[in-house]
């Protein structure tokens, strides 16, 4: 449902257009994955030529399909000639009976189990804002911003934890819990005083880990954000665009694996004289006092920090800024194109991926890891390059 408003209502002559909308949708999903509620027997392939294998996925016969109702609202107006304008949208949904691969104890004859999740309530704003801030003769400078964020928050759940996703070390996972997100990580971490400093212990000086997961954040960034300008002037057109996201983390195993053999910089402190770490001591009375141990057996005190047993230690922040697209146009003239017998024609250079800013230790923050047919997020296993195309 929407009203344009200025269509009834006369507006100020800078106003050249304004909508008002709402809407509620109702949808529902199955997926397309078959046999997800029946109990078969899948092919052993080379393993056995014409052998069948036992299933690793414990079916669920009462599997529902999913359901999700959403209201969105949103404001649509331009003005200024055309020469400014945005579109505001804001909506809130309820995701029930969503179905998620849930991970179980092997001891049970199967590594996963089908079930439908409870309910998972998502909100967020998306906001497009568009304008030309300079045109005059033959130049012209058009620009738009496009930004996003969401909230998930789970509202029922049918236990009071689900392990969906573990990782390759430190007991990484991600875990929905009732009242947490999807994609909320877990693993292994430092042990820390009240307020927030890494305790060391009092002999050898290496950081003291926790023998329980601990919550290490959400791989789901909080917004997103792109910036797309385009500059024009005659037959020339210039395409820039860049975007970036916040607020999310994952676990990098190329990080750790570079850091556990000591090839990464931040393990070159300390090889020669031993190290001090950053934090404090607790002593027998439970106190806190800055540590002053020197460790000297620098292998195992970086083992502390980013070996296999601390998944905290390699865990960063994917945020980062990207110089995502560039593109260079030249449209030949109509005079030429039809002695060519074209209607039109365009010769241009194309770039993507040009450039990034990120603390990311690995090569890309925005990576997904292959399992199976799954891709995985949150977890970076021996990850490639991005492709930076020229064209």
């Amino acid at each position: 449902m929407s009203f344009v408003a200025n269509e009834v209502i006369k507006m100020p002559a800078a106003i050249d257009f304004v909508k008002v909308r709402g809407s509620v949708a109702g949808v529902g999903s199955g997926g397309t994955t078959p046999y997800l509620t029946e109990f078969t027997y899948p092919t052993a392939g080379s393993l056995y030529s014409g052998g069948l294998r036992n299933p690793s996925i414990l079916a669920n016969t009462e599997l529902r399909p999913l359901k999700t109702i959403t209201y969105e609202v949103g404001l649509a107006a331009k003005m200024f000639k055309n020469r400014f304008g945005f579109d505001l949208a804001l909506y809130t949904g309820n995701t029930k009976d969503q179905i998620l691969s849930r991970i179980i104890d092997r001891a049970t004859g199967w590594s996963r189990a089908m079930i439908n999740a409870g309910r998972v309530n998502n909100k967020g704003i998306e906001l497009a804002v568009n304008g030309t801030p300079y045109k005059r003769g033959k130049f012209a400078w058009n620009t738009s911003l496009v930004y996003s964020a969401n909230t998930n928050i789970i509202k029922e759940l049918n236990d009071s934890s689900v392990v969906l996703v573990t990782g390759p070390v430190g007991g990484g996972q991600i875990v929905a819990k009732p009242g947490g997100s999807m994609g909320a990580v877990y693993g292994r971490g430092y042990q820390r005083a009240p307020d927030g400093q890494i305790i060391y212990d009092e002999k050898t000086g290496w950081a003291k880990l926790t023998e329980e997961v601990i919550y290490l954040g959400n791989t789901i960034p909080k917004w997103k954000m792109g910036w797309t300008n385009e500059f024009s002037y005659g037959q020339f057109r210039l395409h820039l665009l860049f975007d970036g996201q916040w607020g999310a983390v994952a676990h990098s195993l190329t990080h750790y694996k570079l850091a556990e053999q000591g090839k990464t910089k931040n393990t070159l402190p300390g090889r020669y004289n031993g190290i001090i770490g950053n934090g404090v001591i607790q002593t027998a009375d439970g106190k806190f006092r800055p540590n002053d141990v020197i460790a000297t057996d620098i292998d195992e005190y970086y083992r502390s920090h980013y070996g296999q047993d601390n998944a905290e230690g390699s865990t960063f922040s994917t945020d980062f800024i990207k110089f995502r697209e560039a593109r260079l146009d030249y449209s030949l003239s109509p005079r030429l194109t039809k002695k060519l017998r074209m209607q039109k024609a365009t010769i241009g250079v194309y770039g993507r991926n040009l450039a990034i800013w990120s603390d990311w230790p690995a090569f890309d923050p925005e990576f997904g890891t292959l399992s199976g047919t799954d891709i995985v997020q949150g977890f970076e296993i021996g990850q490639f390059p991005p492709p930076e195309p020229l064209a």
